[in-house]
Formats: C-alpha cells, sequence, structure tokens
C-alpha cells in the first residue's frame, strides 16, 4: 500500500481527496460499465434574458421533485426573478447540483412548459441543465435511472462541502448509465413521457378547482 502526502498548496484539480469522486471516475458506482452520462448529455448555462426576468416563473431545487416540476407551486409563490437564472427548455432534463438525493430531478415536460402559459421557466442556479449531446436526442428516459437507488446513492456520496454540500459536475457526468437502460430508451422516454402528461393534466385540474 502507497501514502501519498501532499500540502495544500500542491491540491489541483487533478489531486481530489474525496473517495466518492474517484470511484465515479472508475466506473464502479452505479452502471458499472456503462456509458458515462456525460456521454449522452451537455450541460445547458442559457440565462434569462434580464428584460424578460420580472415575468418570468422562479423554480428553487423546492420545486422539482421525482421527475415533476412543480409549476402549479411556483407560480403561488409568484416571486419573480431578481437575479440572473438559469432558461429551461422542454426536453431538458435538471438536476439540482445542492443535495440532489432528495430527488430533485425532474424532467422539462411540454405540459410544464404550458403551465406556466408562455411565460419563461427561470431555474435557481443551484440545478444543472442538461441537454441531449445528439441533436433530435431523447432524456426522459434518464429521469428512473436517475431517480433509481443506486445512482442516488452515488450523487449522495458523491457531494462535497460542509454546511451546503453539492455534487461537482464532474462527479455527475462520471455517473455509468447501463447499457441496457441505454437500449430501451425509446420505450422508457415514451412512458416517462405518457406518464408526467399525466401528473401534469392532473394538477390542472387540481389548480382549477383550487382557484374556483
Amino acid at each position: 500500500m502507497r501514502i501519498a502526502i501532499r500540502a495544500l498548496a500542491e491540491l489541483a484539480p487533478d489531486f481530489i481527496l474525496a473517495p466518492e469522486r474517484h470511484v465515479l471516475a472508475r466506473g464502479a458506482v452505479a452502471g458499472g460499465d456503462g456509458v458515462p452520462l456525460g456521454d449522452l448529455v451537455v450541460e445547458r448555462r442559457e440565462r434569462i434574458d434580464p428584460n424578460m426576468s420580472a415575468d418570468a416563473v422562479v423554480l428553487d431545487t423546492s420545486h422539482a421533485r421525482d421527475g415533476i416540476l412543480d409549476v402549479a407551486g411556483a407560480l403561488r409563490d409568484g416571486a419573480g426573478g431578481k437575479s440572473l437564472k438559469k432558461r429551461a427548455a422542454a426536453g431538458d432534463l435538471i438536476v439540482s447540483r445542492l443535495r440532489p438525493y432528495l430527488r430533485q430531478i425532474a424532467f422539462v415536460h411540454p405540459k410544464a412548459m404550458a403551465m406556466a402559459a408562455g411565460r419563461p421557466l427561470a431555474l435557481s442556479t443551484e440545478y444543472y441543465v442538461l441537454a441531449p449531446r445528439e441533436e433530435g436526442g431523447e432524456l426522459a428516459f434518464l429521469v428512473p435511472f436517475l431517480l433509481s437507488a443506486a445512482a442516488q446513492a452515488a450523487l449522495a456520496g458523491a457531494q462535497e462541502g460542509g454546511h451546503h454540500p453539492r455534487v461537482p459536475r464532474s462527479s455527475l457526468f462520471a455517473l455509468r448509465v447501463p447499457r441496457s437502460v441505454i437500449g430501451a430508451r425509446a420505450a422508457t422516454s415514451r412512458a416517462v413521457h405518457d406518464a408526467l402528461a399525466d401528473a401534469y393534466r392532473a394538477s390542472a385540474r387540481l389548480r382549477g378547482l383550487l382557484d374556483g
């Protein structure tokens, strides 16, 4: 067994003390010999136009859970953007970098956009906003995987920091997606789309009743 000793001044991006980062990089977590998530997605960093921020529907990390965006809750909160926010588009996948093991992951379904009635969706900067790496690609199939026990455990183990631990981008992108999941992505994406459509329809009906 070899032990390496380094001074703080010697630490660099390539020398990471957190063991979870190395485990993820080796592909030993979640998907094993699968495909790194970073091979399937790119991070979008588009920000809301400041001229549109007052009209935006602002979603913080409490407004995404178990694949669903709580647009109705964000509308009730009614706060416009007070700072630069990330913009979400239909088809995006959003993952909270702040405690994602709380299942703060959601797919931006077209019906979520419809609930916003034309107002832009403005996301907290605590979200990673992921888009398909391939043009015309689909990410809905990743929702069940990212919410699986193995992926949630990997994300919980990869967090770094003290009072507000966060999952680094490199750790998220190193998460391995099993090839079986990728092979079934068309069918899984259709199922996720249909299930979310049902959920948003039910939410819209309930909102109509509550609003009277």
